[in-house]
């Protein structure tokens, strides 16, 4: 049914559970699962080296999550790549399944800071009015 799925992660309870029915569903689908986390680097402003070394520090993290979800994935049976992207949130998430020619996208419905969420608009909309695929959110 789909060959390939993306699913987004930040690591909070939403994009938790995004993440076990991505899994879920690319075991039911003999799927091929592309794990992305994004480091939003505007956020921050400035060309500082505090800036930067924040970034890096945020790239780590990220590095750290998409290890935990490909190990998981792998414990699962599931072909999993991870992509760690640096920009606007659904901007890179839509760029990645777009070049991987993914079938579907799965999000979680609120991701690490809802007042964050309220300013820049919900990132799960906009990856749902601007994707060329279909897109799941899991509350």
């Amino acid at each position: 049914m789909f060959a390939k799925i993306l699913v987004a992660v930040d690591g909070s309870e939403s994009s938790k559970k995004a993440f076990a029915k991505s899994v879920f569903l690319a075991q039911k689908c003999n799927s091929k699962l592309y794990v992305v986390h994004v480091v939003l680097d505007w956020e921050y402003g400035g060309d500082s080296a505090a800036t930067f070394e924040l970034i890096d520090e945020l790239r780590a993290k990220g590095t750290e999550l998409l290890e935990q979800c490909k190990k998981q994935a792998l414990q699962g049976n599931v072909q999993v790549e991870t992509v760690l992207e640096q920009g606007d949130y659904a901007h890179e998430i839509i760029e990645v399944a777009k070049r991987k020619d993914c079938e579907l996208i799965i999000m979680g419905s609120r991701g690490m800071s809802p007042i964050k969420e309220l300013m820049l608009g919900s990132v799960s909309l906009k990856v749902m009015h601007h994707a060329s695929c279909p897109v799941m959110v899991v509350r």
